[in-house]
């Protein structure tokens, strides 16, 4: 809703900083701040879309609350990784399995998973995949680049793939009937893993139920999730 010049009039109207917003406390005086912000942000940049929900729509934005609490806990996930730094020392299984666990709760999605690609044919192999609900980790489903041709082009172009209606994106419809209907997932985050200069694979987030739209934070924390997994891969190579 209005992008980075609405983030920009948000802080204004609720006169709340970046580094405020990662450490005060959510005070009732804050929060109603926070709301009353929000609704007069919506009157600036109202939304198009109008009416009741159709088939395929999103859900409408968090409150400004919502926000700075998915924004903390964003940033006390990505420390407490940080603390971790022994796990990213080339133990890349160790490694994917924590980054899947911790973008679950982080980004408040059912299931996240890690791929790697390979080659002859061109192909993606899940090395893990974590589900929430269940707090199960599999691993082994293959996807071909000749099935997926625009999500594979993605990934080799775009930093990161935020389709916020993933059935009817350009680069994520092709897994609309064969993945995305039959596991009920609406929302797709992902971001290429890139390694010794190249793509070698993809980290997944999917959102399970109502679209979502994704904004530039759940953006840049699923990128350093990737960056995480790259690490530990280019630390194994070292060794």
């Amino acid at each position: 809703m209005g992008g980075l010049v609405a983030k920009m009039r948000l802080a204004s109207m609720a006169q709340l900083t970046s580094t405020e917003a990662a450490s005060v406390e959510d005070t009732p005086e804050l929060l109603s701040r926070l709301d009353q912000a929000m609704a007069r942000l919506r009157q600036e940049f109202p939304s198009t879309s109008g009416g009741e929900a159709q088939p395929g729509a999103i859900a409408p934005p968090r409150s400004g609350a919502d926000d700075v609490r998915a924004l903390r806990r964003h940033l006390s996930t990505y420390v407490e990784l940080m603390t971790q730094r022994s796990l990213f020392a080339g133990d890349v299984e160790a490694t994917v399995r924590r980054v899947n666990e911790a973008a679950c709760s982080a980004l408040d999605v059912e299931r996240v998973s890690v791929w790697f690609l390979e080659d002859k044919p061109k192909r993606i192999i899940c090395a893990d995949l974590f589900e929430r609900a269940a707090g199960r980790h599999t691993a082994g489903v293959v996807l071909f680049e000749a099935d997926f041709v625009p999500y594979f082009t993605a990934l080799q172009t775009e930093r990161t793939i935020a389709a916020n209606d993933a059935h009817r994106d350009p680069r994520t419809s092709c897994f609309s009937a064969s993945y995305l209907a039959p596991l009920s997932i609406s929302s797709m985050l992902d971001v290429p893993i890139w390694a010794h200069g190249k793509m070698v694979g993809v980290v997944c987030h999917e959102h399970v139920g109502v679209a979502r739209t994704w904004n530039s934070d759940e953006e840049t924390f699923a990128y350093l999730m990737s960056s995480f997994v790259a690490l530990s891969l280019e630390q194994r190579r070292r060794k």
